[in-house]
């Protein structure tokens, strides 16, 4: 079998702060990639030089900003056989984390393989959809665009879905467990070296949009982790002082229909 060819896509903006940490991580790789591609979306600092210094390339991303779009926009730049997106604040703590998700990748059933990003047990490193049927939907860690491989002609059968406002990592691994591939999972060390803006509320929205769409059932939290994650939202809203940032979710979405009650009677859109 030859070996895939390797590419590392980081969208960013102004993230020279964090950028230096996680392109260093990106360097002391066992494995390194063939080609990294920088999505510039809107930077003013020295966050194109960061990656042009370790011989990545730069496209520019000159329209609002949408996780989608703008993953869509980059993977149609970088023809590799597998790509890593890669988080500007995302930092691979082990030297063998390429290494480890290329190697996974090796079973031909995987649309894409990426670090677990929290101890839930709730699903397993290896989900299928029969899994998604058996226990329902919920915001769980079975992929994530912040550290994530995916096979890219997948992708180019079923690019990001661009009308949904976030979660589009988690919305495109489903699309690839109903096609009968698999969404694999390590649990590696790595960091974030930047806190997001909470999006809570649009992705206990967008849980049971999907959960419509692929005819599931939503997972039950229960009324007291439903009230906190709602608390959780407003709170947020009042804190909030500056657009949302593209970033990964700090806390579980609500993936329950009391929530989505609630959300509905007192959640207004971000």
């Amino acid at each position: 079998m030859p070996t895939p060819t390797l590419g590392v896509l980081i969208r960013f903006s102004d993230s020279a702060s964090t950028l230096p940490a996680v392109l260093a991580a990106l360097k002391s790789q066992t494995l390194q990639p063939d080609v990294i591609l920088g999505v510039n979306c809107g930077s003013t600092d020295a966050s194109s030089a960061y990656i042009r210094a370790i011989g990545g390339r730069i496209a520019q991303w000159t329209q609002p900003y949408a996780h989608a779009s703008v993953l869509n926009f980059g993977l149609r730049l970088l023809p590799t056989d597998l790509v890593l997106i890669l988080s500007s604040h995302t930092v691979l703590e082990s030297p063998d984390t390429l290494a480890q998700m290329v190697a996974a990748m090796r079973d031909s059933a995987a649309a894409c393989v990426s670090l677990a990003w929290d101890d839930d047990p709730f699903y397993s490193d290896a989900i299928t959809f029969a899994e998604l049927q058996r226990k329902g939907l919920r915001f769980g860690s079975f992929y994530s665009n912040s550290m994530g491989l995916i096979r890219r002609r997948h992708w180019q059968k079923s690019p990001f879905d661009e009308s949904i406002p976030t979660a589009e990592d988690y919305a495109w691994a489903i699309e690839q467990l109903k096609k009968g591939h698999t969404s694999l999972r390590l649990r590696l060390p790595f960091s974030y070296r930047r806190d997001g803006t909470s999006r809570a509320g649009p992705f206990a929205r967008v849980v049971f949009h999907l959960a419509r769409r692929h005819s599931l059932k939503v997972t039950w939290l229960g009324p007291f982790a439903s009230l906190k994650l709602l608390a959780t939202h407003h709170f947020t809203r009042l804190l909030r002082r500056t657009p949302p940032t593209p970033e990964p979710p700090t806390l579980p979405a609500v993936t329950d229909r009391f929530t989505a009650w609630l959300l509905s009677r007192f959640a207004q859109p971000t």
